[in-house]
């Protein structure tokens, strides 16, 4: 399997498990309305999204590039700061794994998730399996960042060499590359915001309480 379909696999997988979480989240906020419960569940999924909001960082600015000749001027630099940063990105998955775990462990102790109403029950049994495999045990979102990220930076390199010697190449080659990852990654961009929705009213009315 080459680079080019390994990159876009990663980042297809990344982007459902954001679908996944937003759609679970919906159904939990839409039933429980306790500030509470809220606030625990808020901080539960702060980790989370910060795993999609640190791969939104390190990815954006290398999928922005949007002309010939924006690519000749800001290309090379821009895969020197991919590669003095994209290290951090790769750990910062793995802590914030370890924090939701942590958190997970109360969470799952409080008797909202518990509860025998089919659809909470439904809800809290997918949230319970994302966070068990994608976060936990298996660690897959993070293993799947790291993967996308090591991969792209492998490609990266390779197109900043071709530059060097044929930027119009170098151009066709990274637009075919970004346009797959743009995609993804703007759906990932779009969970995050409806996750966000359900969130807001949340931290409002704590400030109100408080």
């Amino acid at each position: 399997m080459g680079d080019e379909f390994k990159l876009l696999k990663a980042l297809a997988t990344i982007s459902a498990t954001s679908s996944e979480l937003a759609a679970v989240n919906q159904l939990i906020t839409a039933e429980i309305g306790s500030a509470d419960f809220l606030e625990e569940y808020d901080s539960l999924l702060f980790d989370i999204l910060n795993t999609y909001r640190g791969l939104e960082s390190i990815l954006r600015p290398m999928v922005s590039v949007s002309s010939p000749e924006k690519f000749r001027q800001d290309f090379s630099s821009r895969f020197e700061w991919y590669a003095n940063h994209y290290q951090a990105a790769l750990s910062e998955a793995r802590i914030n794994a370890e924090l939701t775990f942590e958190k997970y462990l109360q969470f799952r102790k409080r008797r909202e998730v518990a509860t025998g109403f089919p659809l909470l029950k439904h809800a809290f049994s997918r949230l319970h399996d994302f966070v068990d495999k994608w976060i936990d045990n298996d660690i897959w979102l993070a293993m799947t960042i790291d993967t996308l990220l090591k991969t792209l930076f492998r490609m990266l390199g390779e197109l900043n060499t071709i530059q060097s010697r044929d930027p119009e190449d170098a151009f066709a080659l990274y637009t075919s590359y970004m346009a797959g990852v743009l995609s993804y990654l703007d759906l990932i961009h779009q969970n995050l915001g409806q996750i966000e929705a359900t969130r807001l009213p949340v931290k409002q009315t704590l400030s109100m309480t408080c």
